[in-house]
């Protein structure tokens, strides 16, 4: 009985972080949010020597999704700090969902302003 209860316990210690980090909400905030903000006008960190882009902004979300995309997993079209998280262990499908998470930013930032 207690290796039954040592196993689900492994169990439930080694899935409850693999669903926080397929969960794009969850990916955001613990990979993007500060710097980029909780509500993406970048303005997540005060101190930076660079400017977070605004991913609320015409020129982020007129970015095809594969532009977007190719800039969070390999920094492409980023100037001053490269991103590049597919090479820090990031898989294509927690990629693809932050860039449908960052497209509610467009919709939510009209709403707001």
């Amino acid at each position: 009985m207690r290796v039954i209860l040592a196993a689900l316990g492994l169990w439930v210690l080694f899935m409850v972080p693999a669903r926080a980090a397929d969960d794009p909400e969850s990916l955001y905030n613990a990979q993007c949010l500060k710097c980029h903000g909780a509500n993406g006008d970048g303005k997540g960190h005060a101190e930076m020597k660079i400017k977070p882009a605004d991913l609320r902004s015409d020129a982020v979300q007129k970015l095809s999704n594969e532009e977007l995309y190719k800039s969070i997993a390999y920094g492409i079209g980023h100037k001053e700090y490269a991103h590049a998280f597919a090479a820090r262990g990031m898989d294509a499908k927690q990629i693809a969902s932050l860039v449908i998470y960052i497209r509610k930013f467009a919709k939510t930032s009209k709403k707001t302003e």
